[in-house]
């Protein structure tokens, strides 16, 4: 960091400055002298550093004195005359030195909340897309409010054998019968066979539910497909 003499005989001597430039506020700067280079990488301005520049203009209307007193306070370059300014004017126009808060869209009331709660509760079935007609609330808000505030999960639909009344008492009477057989015979399962049966499609059809493809993008990988072709039952045990 250079001193109070170097500081004020930069500018004869050689700086580089860079300045954001939708803000103009420095954000490096590289002093130059006979020996050496000293490069300082400057951190944003704290609202503090802000108001204490905006002060010290409104005592002396001397940018070259509100830099100074900066650097002799917090001990590191100053800020640009441009940011000094905007500081000043912000300041006089809305009584601060903070940015105004950006506009965005407003969040989830809680009634909305509770509707959509409601909603999803009697009709877990209910797409968000309907939801969000019925109730006139937007899609990406209605996801939002599932996931981050009631912590909803979607949760896939499966399909099973159907069982009927009597299919539970067959099925218990199986299971008992199995385990005398085993406790009178040891090596009964050795002597059962099990079977299953698949079907291959001689096209090569692949199923795209069994089938991933890992990646830091979406490759867009397509495979065409022939409608009916010939196919294979193959059972083995």
């Amino acid at each position: 960091m250079p001193n109070k003499r170097q500081f004020r005989t930069d500018t004869k001597r050689g700086r580089y400055r860079i300045k954001n430039p939708e803000t103009g506020i420095l954000v490096f700067e590289c002093h130059f002298f006979a020996s050496f280079a000293n490069c300082v990488i400057l951190k944003m301005t704290s609202p503090s550093e802000k108001a204490n520049c905006v002060g010290w203009y409104f005592e002396s209307k001397s940018i070259v004195e509100v830099q100074r007193n900066f650097h002799t306070k917090f001990n590191k370059p100053p800020p640009s005359r441009n940011s000094i300014l905007s500081w000043h004017k912000k300041f006089l126009e809305t009584g601060s030195v903070l940015d105004k808060p950006r506009s965005g869209r407003p969040s989830t009331s809680d009634s909305d909340v509770e509707r959509i709660r409601e909603t999803f509760t009697r009709s877990p079935t209910k797409s968000t897309r309907q939801a969000s007609i019925e109730l006139g609330v937007a899609r990406s808000s209605i996801r939002d409010v599932l996931h981050k505030r009631l912590h909803f999960k979607p949760y896939k639909m499966q399909l099973v054998q159907q069982l009927k009344p009597s299919d539970l008492s067959i099925r218990f009477n199986f299971a008992v019968d199995m385990l005398h057989r085993i406790d009178v015979d040891i090596d009964f399962l050795q002597r059962i066979i099990f079977t299953d049966e698949a079907t291959f499609h001689v096209s090569g059809h692949v199923n795209k539910h069994n089938t991933r493809i890992w990646g830091s993008e979406n490759p867009h990988f397509i495979i065409e497909t022939v409608r009916d072709s010939p196919k294979v039952n193959v059972w083995c045990g």
